[in-house]
């Protein structure tokens, strides 16, 4: 049974050799895939657009997920890994990305879990597209 709180996006790729896959992604999706697997050598890698679920215009690019598995990742804490990620992904962050989850993950890290990605809640918030009430 799906969790009602998982909406999830759907994934550009589950790893290097889906090609196919990588090319259906937007530009975005694509830069950022190339920009993780650059800095973490990434043998696993879904990049999700989640902004369906948060109150953007529909056509919107702005909350996106990421389930990178690395080997790189071994001996480093959450933190370190996320920064990671972040450094790579500087110049999206500053500009059309909104909000990033991370699921940075080992190998064994990734099997321990089943192979599954976290779920990520629907919005609870409002926008800056919202016009305020009188």
């Amino acid at each position: 049974m799906i969790h009602p709180m998982a909406t999830l996006g759907k994934p550009l790729a589950t790893n290097r050799a889906s090609a196919k896959a990588v090319a259906r992604g937007t530009l975005l999706e694509q830069t950022i895939r190339g920009k993780i697997e650059q800095a973490t050598g990434a043998e696993r890698l879904e990049v999700l657009n989640e902004s369906r679920m948060h109150n953007v215009p529909s056509d919107a690019e702005t909350h996106f997920r990421v389930v990178v598995v690395s080997s790189r990742f071994e001996g480093a804490n959450r933190l370190q890994r996320h920064r990671v990620i972040h450094r790579a992904l500087a110049d999206e962050l500053a500009g059309p990305v909104h909000a990033l989850a991370i699921d940075a993950l080992t190998p064994a890290e990734w099997q321990a879990r089943d192979e599954q990605r976290s779920l990520s809640p629907d919005c609870r918030g409002g926008s800056r597209f919202d016009s305020p009430e009188d």
